[in-house]
């Protein structure tokens, strides 16, 4: 490997150190259906909210539960007393996604309400998505230019893509979002200063995508086999500049800035 390591575990401390909360008021209620990939993120919320004094409380509904359940669960965890924020699963099932329209925007700590959407869209104050905000955390952290910088974004989705995009140009990068749908992808992501990749597919992005300038950030998530695998091909780690891996990237990092939104959101009540 001569690809610098980008590891989320030093960047996370660092936030985790400007953090002090009391578990009594600064509660985070999380949302979701009990399926593995969320039961796996939720445990490690519990986890990390012990560091900061932050109690996480998860909420699990069954598969097939009436989607009217879960949004008269998403109303009631926003009007507790003790919350200071409500994590909701993403991506939900089509049937679940109006979930988001529940979340009140003084309690989302992630943006999936419209109204937070349209104001991270306009440039106004409110929370900005753990995930995207933690990508532009962790190039910060280790002195990694963003302005004026080409940045090829892989993957369209409402969860990373699509809001990265917006908070990259918020930074002044030149912005590119690609897709499955891309012509030549590999030759488009080649002219990326920064290559970001979101798309949950394992090994997508090898030695063919990069080159020896390339800034890889790996936020893909699949699990072939029983383990936890990045976008990021083995091979690419060989040719980049840098590069996050998976797990120990992106996610020690998205993980810590929520908590930070919760310490905001707790300050603002």
């Amino acid at each position: 490997m001569s690809a610098k390591l980008l590891s989320g575990k030093p960047c996370a401390d660092d936030i985790y150190r400007s953090l002090r909360s009391d578990p009594k008021k600064n509660s985070l209620y999380t949302v979701g259906l009990d399926d593995p990939q969320w039961l796996q993120y939720v445990g490690s919320l519990v986890k990390s909210g012990e560091k900061c004094g932050i109690n996480v409380k998860n909420i699990l509904l069954k598969q097939g539960v009436a989607p009217t359940d879960m949004f008269e669960t998403v109303s009631r965890a926003c009007i507790n007393d003790d919350v200071a924020g409500v994590l909701l699963e993403q991506p939900l099932p089509k049937a679940y996604a109006p979930a988001a329209n529940y979340v009140l925007p003084k309690a989302d700590v992630d943006c999936v309400n419209p109204l937070s959407v349209a104001a991270m869209y306009k440039g106004e104050r409110g929370f900005r998505p753990a995930t995207p905000s933690a990508v532009i955390r962790l190039l910060d952290f280790y002195g990694i230019t963003i302005e004026g910088k080409h940045v090829v974004i892989v993957g369209r989705g409402n969860a990373v893509g699509k809001p990265l995009a917006i908070m990259m140009l918020a930074r002044n990068a030149t912005v590119t979002v690609c897709h499955t749908k891309t012509t030549s992808l590999p030759a488009v992501c080649k002219t990326a200063d920064i290559l970001v990749s979101a798309c949950g597919a394992a090994g997508l992005i090898t030695s063919e995508f990069v080159t020896e300038k390339t800034v890889a950030i790996d936020v893909g998530l699949s699990f072939v086999n029983g383990r936890s695998m990045g976008d990021i091909a083995p091979d690419a780690y060989d040719v980049c500049q840098a590069a996050s891996p998976v797990p120990g990237g992106v996610g020690p990092v998205t993980r810590a800035v929520l908590f930070e939104n919760i310490m905001k959101a707790s300050e603002s009540k």
